[in-house]
């Protein structure tokens, strides 16, 4: 009879062997699927990354170039309001020109003229008067071939035309 007991005996100690052996068989297998899942979330981390820095380096230049463009489109309309402003005030001067009384006011303002029978008076103020010399410059000499005009401070512009002329001639 003892041969018969320990032959009862390995049969349940071979299966708890069995048993414990599928246990870690199980457990190895599970260890191996969750190793298996961390890789594969890794490698999908990894190529999620690598999706987002390709999408991030082809859009990036795109973006900032159209942001500059749209700054660049913003200062030219400014520009162009600017310019639309200019040529409508031009355009308003010119149409003034057009305008009889305008341009008499004008004659007279810029020019100095006057309409025929109409006397011309000039106030001077003494405070703005240009200072005399006393003593005239030696290199200065007055050329006796050419005729001579006395600056006045009521002189017509054409005047100081002619004796701008004159200098430029000497």
């Amino acid at each position: 009879m003892r041969s018969s007991r320990p032959a009862a005996r390995r049969p349940q100690g071979a299966e708890r062997l069995r048993a414990n052996a599928l246990k870690i068989n199980q457990a190895q297998r599970v260890e191996r699927e969750r190793a298996g899942q961390r890789l594969r979330v890794g490698f999908q981390f990894v190529v999620a990354a690598l999706l987002a820095t390709s999408a991030f380096i082809l859009v990036f230049p795109t973006a900032r170039l159209y942001s500059a463009q749209q700054v660049e489109k913003a200062r030219l309309q400014a520009a162009l309001v600017a310019a639309q402003a200019y040529t409508d005030s031009l355009q308003a001067e010119l149409d003034r020109s057009d305008d009889p009384a305008y341009l008499e006011a004008q004659a007279r303002k810029r020019l100095s003229l006057v309409m025929p029978g109409e006397t011309s008076y000039r106030v001077s103020d003494p405070d703005n008067l240009p200072s005399q010399q006393t003593s005239p410059s030696p290199s200065a000499t007055p050329d006796p071939a050419l005729p001579t005009v006395e600056p006045s401070l009521s002189a017509p512009w054409y005047w100081d035309l002619w004796d701008s002329v004159l200098e430029a001639g000497r």
